[in-house]
């Protein structure tokens, strides 16, 4: 389930880097979990900083092109994108 929420904020936002000096709040709904985040780029890497459940589950997410890392609802998380399952568009609504 994890990888399945981690796979949809990397892959149906991963293209969007946003230069601004504080990032815009972008959103998708999974399962009906709404999961709110800002995404920007760090040293080359993608870092997604966000929270689901309306806020009581904060995650921070490093996406690479070979993995994720990070943490989800304060729990490490650390995966080869090879083990992300794609998810079809009608599984994911995104900009809630």
């Amino acid at each position: 389930m994890i990888k399945t929420v981690i796979a949809a904020a990397a892959f149906a936002l991963l293209p969007t880097v946003a230069f601004a000096e504080e990032a815009p709040k972008q959103s998708f709904t999974y399962q009906g979990v709404t999961y709110t985040y800002t995404s920007e780029v760090q040293n080359g890497v993608k870092v997604l900083k966000g929270s689901a459940y309306n806020g009581k589950v904060p995650f921070e997410l490093k996406v690479t092109k070979s993995g994720v890392s990070g943490t989800f609802n304060r729990a490490p998380v650390n995966f080869d994108m090879h083990e992300v399952q794609h998810l079809d568009n009608k599984d994911v609504v995104e900009g809630q």
